[in-house]
């Protein structure tokens, strides 16, 4: 359970560490309502609305690291990472099978619909696989666990001198300038490069989020241009972990031309949407 300053409205001159819980409790409730949803339903949006919200989990974390004891932020920014994790393979192989599959091969050709029903398969047992080290997580509980952490946390540190106000603008600033570095190491449009970009703008986008209320409308407009590039990086890590995930797919006689025809769609995708991506970069000024 988090502490009261959980209901606490956000304002520039509150001190930053009161306003942690705060921060957090929008996204705990999220992964709280969720969890056991993910047990039972094969919505491929249940998945996602959890990961999203672990990944502001660990943003925030990262943000209030030097206010946080370092083995707090550190192991509770791993042990989201974890579970996160899990839930990835299945929202891969949704993509590939409703979104990628669906787009390269036409169901006219003759052996689209058993290339799908391989692929289906295969999505169901990274989905059993991923409830039950899901579950094993316990994640209601951990959530309860990291509320609580969070919250001995802040009680037990004296409140910092720097306001809320200023602790956004300088986190949104230190983000800002990872942002930079990574669109310059980008500039050479190379995939890893690329993919460490999308991270960085997505963990930028999310401060910006969180700390709105406190923030001027300057900042907040920024959120619109990093949703757009983090879209154009999105599609692009699509179509890199599907050419993966089916480059480990054995090929069968039976859907052997279904697949052959993923396979040169992902490769051609790729090359569009990596130019694509890189246009997008060319858009984003460099800010603070």
């Amino acid at each position: 359970m988090v502490n009261s300053a959980a209901s606490s409205p956000l304002h520039a001159e509150a001190p930053a560490l009161s306003m942690l819980s705060r921060l957090a409790t929008p996204e705990i409730a999220i992964v709280e309502h969720w969890a056991p949803e993910y047990l039972r339903s094969n919505d491929p949006e249940i998945g996602h609305r959890l990961r999203v919200a672990i990944r502001r989990l660990r943003a925030l974390l990262s943000a209030y690291r030097d206010l946080l004891p370092k083995a707090l932020a550190d192991d509770w920014r791993c042990r989201l990472a974890d579970v996160a994790a899990q839930i990835g393979p299945p929202r891969n192989w949704d993509i590939i099978v409703n979104v990628l599959l669906r787009a390269a091969v036409p169901p006219s050709q003759p052996s689209a619909l058993i290339l799908l029903e391989a692929l289906e398969d295969i999505r169901q047992r990274a989905r059993a696989e991923s409830r039950v080290a899901f579950e094993g997580f316990g994640p209601e509980r951990l959530m309860a666990d990291f509320s609580e952490a969070i919250g001995k946390a802040t009680q037990a540190q004296p409140e910092t001198s720097e306001t809320l106000g200023k602790f956004a603008h300088a986190s949104i600033a230190a983000a800002s300038r990872r942002v930079n570095r990574a669109l310059r190491r980008a500039s050479n449009g190379g995939l890893q490069e690329l993919h460490q970009t999308r991270i960085q703008i997505k963990r930028l986008r999310y401060l910006l989020e969180f700390f709105s209320p406190v923030l001027g409308k300057k900042d907040i407009k920024r959120i619109r241009r990093l949703e757009q590039l983090q879209d154009a990086l999105g599609e692009l890590n699509d179509v890199v972990v599907g050419a993966t995930y089916i480059s480990q797919v054995p090929v069968r006689p039976e859907y052997a031309t279904a697949h052959e025809l993923f396979v040169q769609w992902l490769r051609k995708e790729k090359k569009a949407r990596r130019r694509a991506a890189i246009a997008a970069l060319g858009c984003l000024p460099c800010e603070r």
